[in-house]
């Protein structure tokens, strides 16, 4: 489990993984009744917002926005040509009316 905080041993090398606070605080703890028994925990706390489940990247936010966006253009653009004479899907209406106004005969 990835987390965003890592406790580092004030008195030598060692540090924890990236974990929730709670567990990395126990695992901090825990390392220091074992290795440095009778010494109160010290050392820093380092903290990335980046990191765990929880990084505020947005998760499938940004995703369903553009298909929102996408679905709209589409319905903006379909409107468009409804408006504009009716063409059919295939563009037919619009080469009709561009050959009768080069005054082709078809």
């Amino acid at each position: 489990m990835s987390g965003s905080y890592r406790y580092r041993c004030g008195e030598c090398d060692h540090r924890t993984p990236w974990l929730g606070e709670s567990e990395g605080e126990q695992r901090h703890l825990d390392h220091y009744i074992e290795r440095h028994p009778g010494v109160l925990p010290g050392g820093t706390t380092e903290y990335n917002p980046y990191r765990g489940p929880s990084s505020g990247r947005g998760g499938c936010v940004g995703p369903i926005g553009a298909i929102f966006l996408v679905i709209m253009l589409l319905a903006t653009c379909d409107d468009q040509m409804s408006a504009s004479g009716g063409g059919t899907p295939d563009g037919s209406t619009i080469v009709r009316e561009q050959l009768d106004a080069s005054g082709a005969d078809w």
